[in-house]
């Protein structure tokens, strides 16, 4: 089954002239990620800068609607991937940056509970989703299920400069006491990120 996951998925990669399986073109912007304390999630707690990889799933040109990524890593690392979702689980296409909410899609478990987070846009941001043409900001509310609170935010901004790890990797790179749930399809993620990577010819940092 894993030589399969990830042969499927380096196929893909190659078929795409070297670039990601899924979320396949990119941008990387400059994001300042402010948290405050939450029991569910060791998120830094104040200003943290980090490198953010907006992307289309699909990989659609200009504005066209796809299923958006955005993707950054904190220090420990903790690389966190979020996707345009509904109820938690269901990828979600989305026409602009900020008409639908980001979420892991798979929980994290901590503590012993299953726990989501999510980017939720400030309201009034109606640029189309086109990574040629990125706003001067986008703005996020971050929020943690159980229920769903606030716990900080998370302001992105174009910047030629930014440039973050040659490859993130979800699953292993989380903090102490933190895993992907459930464990079986955490497994199936590691399996297709190994074959996209090798796929692409990517180095894990």
């Amino acid at each position: 089954m894993r030589e399969r996951v990830a042969s499927a998925f380096r196929a893909v990669a190659r078929a795409r002239g070297g670039a990601r399986a899924f979320h396949p073109r990119g941008r990387w912007c400059a994001g300042t990620l402010t948290a405050t304390f939450d029991p569910a999630l060791p998120l830094p707690e104040g200003a943290t800068e980090v490198a953010v990889r907006l992307s289309k799933g699909a990989g659609t040109p200009g504005g066209l609607p796809d299923v958006l990524g955005m993707a950054f890593r904190l220090p420990g690392p903790w690389d966190v991937l979020l996707s345009t979702s509904s109820a938690r689980v269901v990828p979600r296409p989305a026409r602009t940056w900020s008409s639908a909410r980001y979420g892991s899609v798979t929980p994290f478990r901590s503590n012993g509970r299953a726990v989501w987070l999510a980017a939720v846009p400030e309201p009034g941001q109606t640029r189309a989703a086109d990574l040629d043409a990125m706003p001067d900001a986008l703005r996020f509310g971050l929020e943690v299920s159980g229920p769903w609170r606030p716990v900080g935010t998370l302001v992105v901004r174009p910047s030629t400069e930014a440039v973050g790890p040659p490859a993130f990797d979800p699953v292993h790179n989380l903090p102490a006491g933190v895993d992907l749930a459930p464990a079986v399809l955490a497994r199936l993620r590691d399996w297709a990120y190994q074959g996209s990577r090798s796929g692409r010819g990517a180095l894990i940092e």
